[in-house]
């Protein structure tokens, strides 16, 4: 999640993409949306540098309170088994 947060902060190409291309749980898609509003005011006071360094704390914190937030998307799947 940090990553999707930090490439929405930044403007990257891949950042449009929706919450299951990104391979996110509903909880987890909720940190990352919490993460950039975080991110964005960060950056208005204190520049793009010390929002990415922010992301990273905000998302540690956030999925270490929820245990990763995977359990919560009735779309998530575990994976198959190969072959």
């Amino acid at each position: 999640m940090s990553y999707w947060a930090k490439e929405a902060l930044r403007g990257g190409k891949w950042a449009g993409l929706d919450w299951e291309q990104k391979g996110m749980s509903n909880d987890q898609y909720k940190i990352h949306e919490d993460a950039v509003a975080a991110g964005r005011d960060e950056e208005r006071t204190a520049g793009l540098n010390k929002a990415l360094e922010l992301v990273d704390r905000f998302v540690a914190q956030r999925c270490a309170e929820q245990n990763g937030a995977t359990w919560s998307s009735e779309n998530w799947r575990p994976p198959s088994p190969p072959g």
